[in-house]
């Protein structure tokens, strides 16, 4: 089975929601001790969380309009529990006429770029998947959209307790302030609370991890996470797996066109074991890049079907 980044990134929703050159990869131990700025006046703690806080919500309309690159490997876990890394793989992403979904089109591995006819192939079997969901959608009697609707609306509850066990797990303590991206940010210091009380399981694991968050002054949005676990991960009571303390994530964002802060960079070094004794060790990075207002040319491009989006 694949690792989905997916799990990674639900880490980071305590908070949250490149190119061919490989930039500096983060460290989140290093970000965890770097100086910061301690002479200027910070402001109110609760405060500051109740500005990050009420820019969490994902803007969908907003994020359908951007098309962007993504550079990644996989990671892979056999039957046997060996733990593994696939290729370098680049997609061009791609908004979905279907609602909550993108279209990843694989342009390139390891550097070399796909064949026309693939890539032309990919946009067929994309064309008529979303042919085959809508005549599905069409057909579908009135209980089967209530269920289906039932579905997805527990699907993004689940996903909003996960943003708020984040709330519920760390402690916030604003420490001083440091520049990216000359950008002036304010650093939080993240401390899971001995007493808290999560309500998902990766909110139970984030009890397990300390961190910083850097938020910018001016938008209050989150501009980088850096996390580490400070004990031991069991997954499935530690038969399943281990994750060591010491393992770390760092994940980034930028502003972009001047309105919307986006993913630009996820860095992931762990260490653990699996199925008991099986030991693994990894470090990848992940880049979100060349982000494009999403127009009618574009749509024309990769031959998406439009006029019916599957909204609740």
């Amino acid at each position: 089975m694949v690792l989905s980044a997916r799990i990674v990134v639900s880490l980071l929703l305590l908070l949250l929601t490149a190119a061919s050159a490989r930039p500096q990869e983060p460290v989140a131990s290093d970000l965890l001790d770097r100086p910061v700025n301690v002479d200027a006046p910070l402001p109110d703690t609760e405060w500051l969380r109740e500005q990050v806080h009420a820019r969490l919500k994902t803007d969908e309309e907003l994020l359908r309009q951007y098309t962007y690159r993504e550079r990644r490997r996989d990671i892979k876990v056999s039957k046997l529990g060996k733990v593994s890394l696939g290729p370098l793989r680049e997609f061009e992403v791609y908004p979905s006429p279907i609602s909550g979904e993108t279209y990843k089109r694989l342009v390139a591995v390891d550097g070399k770029p796909l064949d026309p006819a693939v890539v032309a192939q990919q946009d067929q079997e994309h064309r008529d998947d979303l042919i085959e969901r809508r005549e599905k959608l069409e057909q579908e009697t009135p209980d089967e959209r209530a269920e289906r609707l039932e579905k997805r609306a527990k699907e993004r509850q689940e996903e909003q307790e996960r943003l708020e066990d984040g709330f519920r797990v760390f402690d916030v303590q604003l420490i001083g302030r440091d520049i990216l991206d000359g950008r002036q940010m304010i650093v939080a210091e993240l401390t899971p609370k001995p007493d808290a009380d999560p309500k998902t399981r990766i909110g139970k694991t984030m009890k397990e991890m300390h961190g910083r968050a850097w938020v910018n002054e001016q938008d209050f949005e989150i501009a980088q996470v850096a996390i580490e676990v400070i004990d031991d991960v069991k997954i499935g009571w530690g038969i399943v797996g281990r994750l060591h303390a010491g393992s770390e994530l760092t994940f980034q964002r930028k502003k972009v066109n001047d309105e919307i802060w986006l993913p630009s960079l996820m860095h992931v070094k762990m260490s653990g074991r699996t199925l008991l004794f099986r030991k693994f060790g990894f470090h990848t990075t992940t880049e979100y890049s060349d982000y494009r207002k999403f127009s009618v040319e574009t749509d024309v491009r990769v031959a998406t079907p439009r006029g019916h989006d599957d909204h609740p």
